[in-house]
């Protein structure tokens, strides 16, 4: 007779503890893994300005994929900025939205003393899918890509 009691009381005291759950509310905004690691949203660039595609990056990384995307704009020029130290830049692949590529090799060092970039001229103005760029993975610089709409002029930060 001990028994039925004793499963009452568990029954009893599982259903308060289910029942002491909250709900989920419908409109709750969860972030997935790939949410977090989506490039920001820029605005489309006007001709001559500059728009940072990649925040600043340890060329000790060796080989980096950056997400552009199609809605960052169209681009005619890439920018890569030395942010910290010497970096040298191999190679730079370029992806395009329309699925053609680019590839252009540098071999080139770019030092944030000397404020040197690396420019690319990439001989229409595209959108842009993503970008590889291969640096030199025993430097301890940094370095940020930006992209312009614009075919001349100077280099601006």
């Amino acid at each position: 007779m001990r028994i039925p009691w004793v499963f009452a009381i568990v029954l009893v005291g599982g259903s308060t503890i289910a029942a002491a759950q909250p709900k989920p509310k419908e409109n709750t905004e969860r972030l997935s893994y790939n949410e977090r690691t989506k490039p920001p949203k820029h605005d489309s660039p006007r001709t001559g300005d500059w728009v940072q595609l990649a925040t600043p990056t340890p060329a000790s990384n060796g080989t980096e994929f950056v997400v552009v995307g199609r809605d960052a704009g169209a681009f005619s020029r890439l920018r890569i900025d030395p942010s910290d130290g010497k970096v040298i830049v191999r190679r730079v692949r370029i992806y395009f939205e329309d699925g053609k590529e680019k590839l252009v090799t540098m071999n080139k060092v770019i030092d944030a003393a000397r404020n040197n970039p690396a420019l690319i001229d990439l001989d229409a103005h595209k959108a842009i899918d993503r970008i590889v760029v291969t640096t030199e993975p025993y430097t301890r610089g940094s370095y940020a890509i930006y992209g312009t709409a614009g075919t001349g002029g100077v280099a601006r930060r």
